[in-house]
């Protein structure tokens, strides 16, 4: 029931999105200008906001646990991601984006609700952390994938790699590293703007989709494909991999339901920012949503 009201709520959005754009009311040059204040705003206030207000739970040894099991899967899915893309014989100029739907999983917006609902809270504090890296990974790889093939054949730069995300990310290092105490409306502050992120987000994939033909949206195997992997393959492998070397199951359950989230919004805004295929992202986005109304409660019964 928990995510089956988040998924309303959240194809809610992207119908009213949708809508917008078909009155013109959004563009997608208004699409890309509300993708650069999630990406550089909204989304680096949402990585101080969730460390921030936590900062007294969980002991340091558990959290360095968490933190150093998510270091190690995240450098991990981007050989998994590369062995994926030539299994489901991607074409060359989409392999950086099929590559990032691979890798990055909509962990924060829809994650935290399926963790609170079979953990607890505290679960949610663990997601943070354990995501802490993807946040890293995303701001620097995620971006130049998006670059690698996208519809204008944007260039990477290194100086892509000096940005918001990345920076927030440390900083959200930091502050938890020497339990620093930011003021408090500095927190609420971040935590206002971070709350932002999932509504703009979903609003932007709404205005993307209306410049699709229904027949793009739904009739690309290859795309179900990639959801399958994405949203019962990786975390089943996940699953059956940390059972091998991790005994603390609140930590394997953290990282079997980030893994087992649909394609990451962030998908459609960096490409939307960076000039990356923005019709493919949303296409994947929308799809492996759909889809994981159905695969999370499946991943959540079996394993827990």
């Amino acid at each position: 029931m928990v995510v089956l009201q988040v998924m309303l709520e959240l194809f809610f959005i992207i119908l009213i999105g949708y809508f917008l754009a078909k009155k013109n009311v959004m563009n997608q040059d208004t699409a890309k200008r509300i993708s650069v204040l999630v990406v550089n705003i909204t989304f680096p206030a949402l990585i101080i906001a969730s460390v921030s207000a936590n900062l007294d739970q969980g002991s340091l040894s558990s959290v360095m646990g968490i933190f150093l099991l998510g270091i190690i899967c995240y450098a991990v899915l981007p050989l998994f991601a590369w062995i994926f893309g030539k299994c489901i014989r991607v074409p060359e100029e989409q392999q950086g984006i099929y590559q990032f739907m691979f890798i990055f999983g909509n962990c924060a917006f829809m994650g935290y609700p399926v963790l609170a609902a079979i953990f607890g809270s505290q679960a949610i504090f663990l997601g943070a952390i354990f995501n802490l890296p993807f946040n890293l990974l995303a701001f620097s790889y995620g971006i130049m994938l998006v670059c690698r093939d996208g519809e204008k054949k944007a260039g990477f730069q290194p100086s892509k790699l000096l940005n918001p995300g990345i920076v927030a990310s440390l900083l959200a290092l930091l502050i938890y590293g020497v339990q620093l105490r930011l003021p408090l409306i500095l927190v609420d502050l971040c935590d206002m703007l971070g709350n932002m992120t999932t509504p703009l987000s979903m609003l932007v994939l709404g205005v993307s989709l209306a410049e699709l033909p229904i027949k793009d949206v739904f009739l690309d195997v290859r795309i179900y494909l990639m959801s399958f992997i994405r949203l019962l393959l990786i975390p089943f492998l996940t699953y059956f991999l940390l059972q091998l070397f991790v005994s603390d199951t609140m930590s394997i359950g953290v990282a079997v339901i980030s893994f087992a989230m649909p394609v990451a919004s962030m998908a459609v805004m960096l490409s939307s920012q960076y000039e990356g295929n923005v019709k493919l992202a949303s296409i994947g986005v929308f799809v492996s949503t759909l889809l994981s109304v159905i695969t999370i409660p499946i991943i959540s019964a079996l394993l827990f």
